[in-house]
């Protein structure tokens, strides 16, 4: 049944409106912000060493002058947000139900989602890191401002890039499992697309200002831990390089739990099924 549903899902991803939305947008965004960490550089200096393509890949991704860790949640919500509330809206929730048990179907719909919310990520991000490869050198990049897994990246450039890519897809999954728990307990479309994403700005606001009330190593580790923080910005930081596989993997394990348990809980007691 998760074969199917991702199949079907797919199908739908790749003739929406705002799949193409999110991917433009993508692409503006990482077109902007590597023009602009371009700006501040002397490139015209006949000294200037031109940056690696692999160097370019991580700064866009977030901390200094990077942006892109900023949108990413939103990609995903504008992506696959919206693939529960359209079912629950329909008449395809009760189809489904008639053809597996409760527990089935959201346990498959939450994988299917989470499944073609990774690739989704994934793809974007990879096609981003190709397009920079075929422009800009293939030398050994600088580790100057990386402080991630930075053994990693000075001798495996192309492994490193690619498990920021895998961490970003990871971090989709989860994301795609908060918009089916909004889609649980609100019915509106676009609070399902944009409330995952106001959340993920606010406690990220939140985290990042807990060093002005908390002195020490405490409130730096709520900042570090800041959805924001993790999306990007991580790499500005020590972190052992699973510590951040591990954040959006618990996270989302813990979010499809939620979503079962919510899902049972809704349609129990208060009539899933009805608008």
């Amino acid at each position: 049944m998760v074969y199917t549903l991702i199949q079907e899902d797919l199908k739908r991803l790749f003739v929406k409106k705002f799949t193409w939305m999110a991917i433009i947008l993508y692409l503006l965004i990482a077109v902007a912000n590597l023009m602009f960490i371009r700006s501040e550089e002397p490139v015209g200096n006949p000294d200037f060493t031109p940056t690696p393509a692999f160097e370019y890949f991580v700064m866009i991704q977030g901390g200094g002058s990077g942006v892109l860790m900023i949108f990413l949640p939103l990609l995903v919500t504008l992506a696959t947000g919206d693939f529960f509330i359209k079912e629950r809206r329909s008449s395809l929730l009760s189809y489904s139900l008639m053809r597996a048990s409760m527990r089935q179907y959201i346990c498959c719909k939450l994988a299917s989602i989470g499944v073609i919310s990774f690739l989704f990520l994934f793809l974007c991000q990879l096609l981003l890191f190709i397009g920079l490869l075929t422009v800009f050198p293939l030398t050994k990049p600088s580790v100057d401002n990386v402080f991630y897994a930075t053994d990693l990246f000075l001798h495996s450039p192309w492994m490193y890039c690619i498990l920021i890519i895998f961490n970003s897809a990871l971090m989709a999954f989860f994301y795609s499992c908060l918009t089916i728990i909004v889609g649980i307990v609100f019915r509106n479309f676009y609070v399902s697309i944009m409330l995952p994403y106001v959340s993920f700005i606010g406690l990220s606001e939140v985290f990042m200002s807990l060093p002005l009330l908390i002195d020490g190593q405490l409130g730096g580790l709520f900042y570090d831990l800041a959805p924001m923080s993790m999306a990007g910005e991580y790499i500005t930081n020590t972190f052992y390089w699973a510590v951040i596989p591990l954040y959006w993997i618990v996270l989302g394990g813990l979010s499809f739990l939620l979503a079962i348990w919510l899902f049972e809980w809704k349609f129990q007691r208060e009539k899933l099924l009805l608008l």
